[in-house]
């Protein structure tokens, strides 16, 4: 039964993460029997909580009802609220989108933007009090173990992994930071604790009705179902539970089966073909690996289509691509970040030991001439091109380290003359994501070093050279 010594257990087994008394609990009420015990529950506990309503607009009157029943539950329980009233037709029409997903996405975008508002609300009170330690909000909905059944049998319906048949998350922290603490508890339960407790709500009567899915399996489906087989609704909990723990047991050896072939060739991360060929016909495998950086299930088919593909092929999600790079397949990210500092003389003068860039460290050291000429005059100086030597009494300081741009240009040692830098790294045939990640060094705008390929002539040592710039850059790998 639900009781609330019974829900202050289930919510320390459930969320050890989030304290009942150093977190801004905002409550998802919709006037519905369901969110009004959530709200009174967590009152009952004395958290600190604000109370979210949104009116939709699709029910007439009587969306007008709910929003003045909630406000009315607001001033009972002495918490302050907030409502959101937004045209949920015109919206859905606009972006051509069926009512409940318009109503999903409405409500969710708001709550995202005020649990914002709460919590740099928290953060300047927490100044102002001295702490400067700002409680963090949570969202809280009412789903319970009834939806959680209905969820279910929509996902097996509609086909799903076994991931879409653990059903509803009692915790997410990614797109909202959100908890869900009556998914334990029956519809029945939670009715059996309104009436005890003498709490009124409201009844949508658009629940009633067959015209969504969710409500034709509840109030059609289920009950026919519930007549072969009584304990339907336990039995398919019970299911959610040990599907749980076989996803887990399912994640971990995926994730271990990547890790060991997750390689960083260059900076970029890489799993080589032959590798991932090993479980190429198995979706779990490639799910496991490709559902972090954005991709949809429905792309699994073109993943491996990539996978067979001409070197350069790629596709793309909404955050990264996987490129077929020869033997590889590069995972990049569509946002790769551009670098920008400067470097000043005194960094070398006092002899620091370098600077660090996003994929690796540059090490500066100003050295006399003499003392990298042998015995024949030559200068003993290491070829790799790691490594730069530079006339430093042509050189201006500070220096600046960035990555390259299409309008550089600059004299490539031995070539004599000028040339665009994206031609030359074109002749290198670099891959599209090394070829992205070049950097340059320069003085007064003129380029002194394709860092890692190829100093610029009007730079390099010559017979007259005095002092020497030594320069090594030393990849991350």
């Amino acid at each position: 039964m639900l009781h609330l010594e019974t829900f202050k257990q289930d919510w320390d087994k459930q969320f050890p993460d989030l304290s009942l008394r150093s977190t801004h609990f905002l409550i998802a009420v919709s006037g519905g029997v369901d969110s009004v015990v959530l709200a009174h529950l967590m009152h009952a506990l004395h958290t600190n909580c604000t109370i979210a309503h949104v009116n939709f607009q699709l029910r007439g009157e009587e969306s007008v009802r709910d929003e003045n029943f909630v406000r009315d539950l607001a001033i009972q329980l002495n918490l302050p609220i907030q409502v959101h009233t937004c045209e949920t037709a015109k919206y859905a029409e606009t972006y051509k989108m069926g009512i409940q997903q318009a109503a999903r996405e409405i409500r969710y975008a708001w709550f995202g933007a005020l649990m914002q508002q709460i919590e740099l609300n928290e953060h300047e009170s927490s100044i102002t009090n001295g702490s400067n330690k700002a409680r963090q909000v949570v969202l809280l909905t009412a789903h319970h173990a009834n939806d959680q059944v209905e969820t279910v049998l929509m996902q097996f319906f509609r086909g799903t992994g076994i991931h879409g048949l653990t059903g509803i998350p009692a915790r997410r922290t990614d797109a909202l930071n959100i908890a869900r603490p009556l998914l334990n508890y029956s519809k029945e339960q939670i009715k059996a604790y309104a009436i005890s407790n003498g709490l009124s709500y409201v009844e949508d009567s658009s629940n009633e009705k067959d015209d969504y899915t969710r409500n034709y399996i509840r109030n059609k489906l289920l009950p026919q179902m519930e007549e072969i087989y009584p304990k339907l609704s336990d039995n398919i909990l019970d299911t959610v539970h040990r599907l749980k723990e076989a996803e887990q047991i399912v994640m971990d050896t995926v994730a271990a089966f990547w890790k060991k072939g997750f390689k960083i060739k260059k900076g970029i991360p890489s799993i080589p073909i032959t590798y991932w060929n090993k479980v190429k016909d198995n979706a779990t495998y490639t799910w496991g690996l490709v559902k972090q950086y954005g991709f949809k299930p429905q792309q699994i088919e073109e993943i491996y289509k990539i996978l067979a593909g001409s070197k350069g092929a790629y596709i793309a999600s909404s955050t990264h691509r996987l490129i077929n790079w020869g033997d590889q397949i590069q995972i990049v990210s569509n946002t790769l970040e551009k670098e920008y500092f400067t470097i000043g003389k005194e960094l070398i003068e006092n002899k620091e030991v370098g600077v660090q860039a996003q994929y690796g460290t540059l090490q500066f050291e100003l050295i006399e001439r003499l003392s990298l000429t042998n015995e024949l005059g030559e200068l003993a100086i290491d070829k790799d091109s790691k490594f730069a030597y530079l006339d430093a009494a042509k050189i201006e300081w500070p220096l600046l380290f960035r990555t390259w741009a299409p309008t550089d240009y600059f004299y490539p040692l031995g070539l004599g003359k000028k040339k665009k830098l994206n031609q030359f790294l074109g002749n290198l045939k670099l891959s599209p994501v090394v070829k992205s990640k070049i950097a340059v060094l320069t003085t007064h705008d003129r380029i002194i070093w394709v860092v890692g390929k190829r100093i610029d002539d009007r730079f390099k040592v010559k017979p007259s050279t005095k002092m020497i710039l030594k320069v090594h850059f030393k990849e991350f790998h």
